[in-house]
């Protein structure tokens, strides 16, 4: 007998098998309950979770022998026929490659004829919002009024795409994303099907790497019971699908949050090192400095997905909620940078920098206060403003940093040599100001210039031009 993959093998067969959208299955039975199943349905919902599946059961519930009927019998010609895909009466149609206004017309044409062995004639179409405007001005009126015994079910991953005029004649359906203990509940099912040994631990990273997609995890999972004998367990679903462990974060940020950059980049190189895709690194860091707001911010756990091991790991990490809140917005601002860097390591390499070099809580509440009698006062005021500035303008912060800062008394004054950064800081006078007196105190006071161009580079400019002609300087 031919292979089946594990997507396929246990797809439902009926209402009773579709996993975490009871709220959809719900109103579906009423409506077949009661004779008031209405002619056309939109789809919407995030990938793997059961749309098209959906669809069929309903093809299957209305068209079988017994029905209609909330539980088709899965052994008369139509219920087998649409299981096989090869049902006449069940059309499906791929919306991104049969979107042109032909195939809709095409398909208005044979909407005229009865179905041959069912009550109705079930047009699903996938990935509806692919459908070019042209063919979906095409559909309306035949979505608005088609015949009796014709019934569309439209799917669809992006209901926004979808032109209201289209969603207006349709009664919408929104499946939702799969919970991690809804994905491992069905997973922990297909395992003992199959009889496949695998660790909790395990399934659950299957379910995290699925991210809220019940095929993606099959298909995962499937790939596992192929390339590994004996019993599968964490190590092994890390290794294939490269992934990092939340361990992994959770020293990640310690080291960020303790100011140690040697550690921070040490473990992401070494995390390249070993195949691990640079984007994921970013994704997964970005997902775990999530959970962390959302615990400092007093979420209940289930909001988490993690376990309580994790979540205990979690509260240990020395960081409050504004803290852990400007970490999260450096690593959001470098989103940009890390898809379109030509080399997205040295990106990564930068955010880690950006993150510890900001991260300084006691700078922020307690600042030292350098005066003048204090030897190397200036370049303390001017590292201490640089930090305090990097939580909220990174970019101000690295125009400090280029420019040159003199502290006189109660007065520190900033000058830049181009005179657009000097505009900027001038813009920005308000947030420098603030930070300045955190820093030095309230009697700070701050100037903005423009600095005089350097003399020595001028000499050396000038004695190249005495040199080539052979002048002197006339002063």
């Amino acid at each position: 007998m031919a292979h089946r993959v594990i997507a396929l093998k246990y797809r439902p067969q009926d209402f009773d098998g579709i996993t975490g959208q009871s709220h959809v299955v719900m109103s579906l039975k009423g409506a077949i309950k009661r004779h008031a199943v209405g002619h056309a349905f939109l789809f919407a919902g995030p990938r793997g979770v059961g749309k098209t599946t959906t669809a069929r059961i309903l093809a299957k519930s209305l068209n079988c022998a017994e029905g209609p009927t909330v539980t088709p019998c899965l052994k008369c010609q139509s219920c087998l026929e649409i299981a096989a895909s090869r049902s006449i009466d069940v059309i499906e149609i791929d919306g991104a490659s049969n979107g042109g206004i032909e195939e809709i017309r095409n398909l208005r044409e044979s909407i005229k004829y009865s179905p041959l062995h069912g009550r109705y004639k079930v047009y699903i179409i996938d990935e509806v919002h692919m459908v070019t405007n042209q063919a979906f001005n095409a559909l309306l009126k035949t979505l608005e009024e088609p015949p009796v015994n014709v019934i569309f079910i439209l799917a669809t991953t992006s209901q926004i795409k979808v032109p209201l005029t289209i969603q207006s004649r349709c009664q919408r359906f929104v499946f939702k994303r799969l919970s991690l203990s809804e994905i491992v509940d069905r997973l922990q099912q297909v395992a003992k099907s199959e009889r496949l040994a695998i660790s909790e631990r395990a399934l659950f990273y299957v379910a995290v790497r699925a991210d809220g997609s019940l095929r993606d995890a099959e298909s995962i999972l499937e790939q596992l019971s192929s390339s590994i004998e004996g019993k599968i367990n964490e190590a092994d679903v890390l290794q294939l699908i490269g992934f990092l462990s939340y361990d992994f974060y959770f020293t990640l940020v310690r080291a960020i949050t303790q100011q140690k950059l040697t550690d921070a980049i040490t473990m992401v190189n070494q995390a390249i090192e070993q195949g691990v895709d640079i984007q994921e690194i970013y994704r997964g860091l970005v997902g775990y400095l999530r959970k962390l707001f959302l615990l400092k911010t007093g979420l209940t756990d289930e909001y988490l997905e993690l376990s309580a091991d994790e979540i205990k790991n979690l509260k240990q990490i020395p960081v409050e909620q504004p803290e852990i809140l400007k970490i999260l917005e450096t690593a959001l601002e470098f989103e940009d940078m890390m898809k379109r860097s030509v080399n997205n390591r040295i990106a990564l390499e930068i955010l880690m920098s950006h993150m510890v070099l900001g991260f300084d809580p006691a700078a922020a509440d307690q600042p030292a206060r350098p005066t003048a009698d204090n030897p190397g006062a200036v370049g303390d005021v001017k590292t201490a403003v640089i930090a305090v500035l990097q939580r909220t303008s990174p970019r101000l912060a690295g125009i400090v940093q280029k420019s040159t800062l003199i502290k006189e008394g109660s007065t520190v004054t900033i000058l830049s040599e181009v005179e657009s950064l000097v505009k900027e800081l001038q813009n920005q006078k308000t947030i420098i100001n603030e930070a300045l007196k955190k820093i030095a105190g309230p009697e700070a006071n701050l100037v903005i210039g423009l600095a005089p161009a350097s003399k020595k580079d001028a000499d050396t400019l000038a004695d190249k031009i005495i040199t080539m002609f052979d002048g002197e300087e006339v002063r």
